[in-house]
């Protein structure tokens, strides 16, 4: 009976010392995790991402061979142009406003070196569906306030819809008719616009002239044609001999006007150009 008592208590200590050693290191163990998950969480949101190359998808949004295709294009467009063109997606900025977080990547990342410090980004954060496209140096003469919006808006309805390749396919694309147009002297603005519209008038325009000729055309054939009557050369021709007889002529000036018009002069204190008053200006919104 004794024996049995003395192996139930041996048992019961045991017992004890595991449940202990259990208790302890899960004590150790978990403010680890804890700890962790919190630095998981701090860094989830609000900080630059790794950049490398022309196109940082860190939301995920493309498939491997969409980005490798955008990566090529934006480094075709950058090399033609020498100013950077860039694409990043991010789950969260961090919140505020989403064009100073592209600065900081631009700036962090030395973004633009091999382009004169100038380029162009697009950048999409899901987390409240921003969006902001901000130019940088030189760029912020290609992407001029209305080429911004403009470009917004035709890329909107892609972001929208979540075709995220095809709104940043026709970005790149855009972005090299803006450069183009920038090096050509033309940048686009409220009194020179973009887009595809031109097209429309265009039409409507020739098939007016068309018309107006062929109408036209046929409205004198008729004419002719119903025209019976002999033209003569002269006036006197249509006159009845004997009708008119002219007993004397004068020739006498009757007066003469004299218009002046005072001659503005050209003003000498006209304002000079000066030149970009920031490093970056930029455009944003929600998709």
């Amino acid at each position: 009976m004794m024996g049995r008592q003395r192996r139930k208590k041996a048992a019961s200590g045991l017992l004890c010392m595991i449940v202990f050693v259990i208790s302890g290191a899960f004590s150790v163990i978990c403010p680890g995790m804890f700890c962790m998950a919190g630095i998981a969480e701090v860094s989830a949101a609000g900080t630059v991402p790794e950049f490398a190359g022309w196109v940082q998808d860190d939301a995920g949004l493309l498939s491997s061979e969409e980005e490798d295709a955008l990566e090529k294009e934006c480094a075709r467009v950058s090399e033609v142009h020498g100013m950077g063109v860039y694409i990043v997606t991010t789950p969260d900025f961090g919140g505020g406003d989403i064009k100073n977080w592209q600065r900081q990547i631009f700036t962090e990342y030395g973004l633009g070196a091999d382009c004169a410090d100038s380029g162009v980004m697009l950048a999409i954060s899901m987390a409240a569906r921003d969006w902001g496209l901000v130019g940088f140096g030189e760029a912020q003469g290609a992407f001029t306030t209305y080429g911004r919006e403009r470009m917004g808006e035709l890329i909107l309805d892609d972001l929208s819809d979540g075709e995220f390749y095809d709104a940043f396919a026709r970005y790149v694309s855009m972005a090299d008719d803006y450069l183009t147009a920038y090096g050509e002297g033309k940048p686009y603005t409220e009194d020179h616009h973009y887009g595809e519209g031109w097209r429309i008038p265009l039409i409507i325009g020739v098939s007016f002239l068309l018309s107006l000729t062929v109408s036209l055309i046929i409205v004198l054939t008729w004419k002719k044609s119903m025209n019976t009557r002999v033209r003569r050369d002269g006036a006197l021709e249509y006159m009845r001999e004997g009708s008119f007889r002219l007993s004397n002529r004068t020739d006498r000036f009757l007066y003469h006007t004299v218009s002046r018009t005072r001659r503005q002069k050209e003003s000498s204190s006209g304002s000079g150009s000066g030149g970009m008053h920031s490093d970056h200006s930029g455009t944003s919104g929600k998709f």
